[in-house]
């Protein structure tokens, strides 16, 4: 079964969704409402979050974070888990409650912080459920229109700080740039995320996909298959037989190899860009499927030597890729 891709790092900007299961609700009344913002106070202060935004639908919630330490997994296994815990006792139910996995982006930190947190605090107006985003209490649009309404759990700053004005100018500015999407239709930021995941430029797109390279092949992760760098193969056994100064034509169809450096390339080919099993096989001459799952096995066998010459290579191959195709 397929799962959301996870992307941690240290300071990652994520947007982030939790939907009810079968569509379920996920609050009932004010007072499941309040008892969730309050889990979700907890979990800001307990992990040390920077929550920038946040709004509470009936059935699902949007949050807007960046987590100093790689740890929103743990920090949302933490908030649904203990909220769950609460739902289930008070309703006299059991069960999910929520939908699987938490889904959602990563962002790049710049250029992006006004269009996310406009997108979340418009989520009551676009459900046609209010006219405006201040008739929703269920946000953190209120403390953005009036300093007397902020939540000291909230981060306010890195969105207003977009406007470099005094603060009192910053949210009036604000509350005019919501507006303008009230006024007119506006694209979604997460309309054109690459692989339905990253939203940012594309020097940020290229830098996620070479972190995301060193990650090995998962089936049950389509994402990871979207986003790696994507080098020729013909280029990923040149540089193999480069880098081991040997004639890659030893490894055409019909001839015998068991030389390493032919193991190195199925294994750079097949776990690090992709490449089917097949394609392998083809490229590299092996008779079927078993001898390229041979070939890795090799290299997974734990040659410190054979695992260090795989991952000088890969840094080689995806910065060669970064230099000559940036977009």
């Amino acid at each position: 079964m397929a799962r959301p891709l996870r992307i941690q790092y240290p300071g990652a900007l994520s947007h982030v969704i939790s939907r009810g299961n079968a569509r379920g609700w996920i609050v009932r009344d004010d007072t499941d409402r309040e008892k969730r913002l309050d889990w979700l106070r907890r979990t800001v202060e307990t992990y040390g979050w920077h929550l920038h935004a946040f709004v509470l639908m009936t059935k699902h919630e949007h949050l807007f974070v960046q987590t100093p330490e790689p740890n929103l997994a743990a920090g949302m296994q933490y908030l649904n888990g203990s909220y769950t815990s609460y739902f289930n006792r008070r309703h006299r139910r059991s069960g999910h409650l929520f939908q699987g996995r938490y889904r959602g982006h990563l962002v790049e930190e710049q250029g992006c912080f006004l269009e996310v947190s406009r997108y979340l605090h418009l989520n009551p107006v676009r459900a046609r459920i209010v006219a405006a985003p201040e008739l929703w209490p269920w946000s953190s649009y209120a403390g953005y229109r009036m300093a007397q309404k902020t939540l000291p759990w909230v981060t306010y700053r890195s969105v207003l700080g977009e406007f470099a004005r005094s603060e009192a100018e910053a949210r009036r500015a604000y509350v005019r740039f919501v507006g303008v999407a009230l006024e007119g239709k506006t694209q979604s930021p997460f309309a054109s995320a690459a692989g339905g995941l990253l939203v940012g430029s594309a020097a940020f797109v290229e830098r996620i996909k070479t972190l995301l390279g060193e990650r090995p092949m998962d089936s049950a992760l389509p994402q990871l298959e979207q986003l790696r760098p994507r080098v020729p193969i013909e280029q990923i056994i040149a540089a193999v037989a480069l880098h081991f100064e040997i004639e890659a034509a030893q490894w055409k169809p019909g001839t015998r190899s068991d030389d390493a450096s032919r193991a190195v390339a199925a294994y750079l080919a097949r776990r690090h860009f992709g490449y089917s099993a097949a394609d392998v096989a083809t490229a590299l001459g092996y008779r079927s499927h078993g001898g390229v799952r041979n070939a890795l096995l090799r290299i997974e066998s734990g040659n410190a030597n054979l695992l260090r010459t795989v991952k000088k290579l890969y840094r080689k191959l995806t910065s060669d890729k970064v230099r000559s195709d940036p977009s």
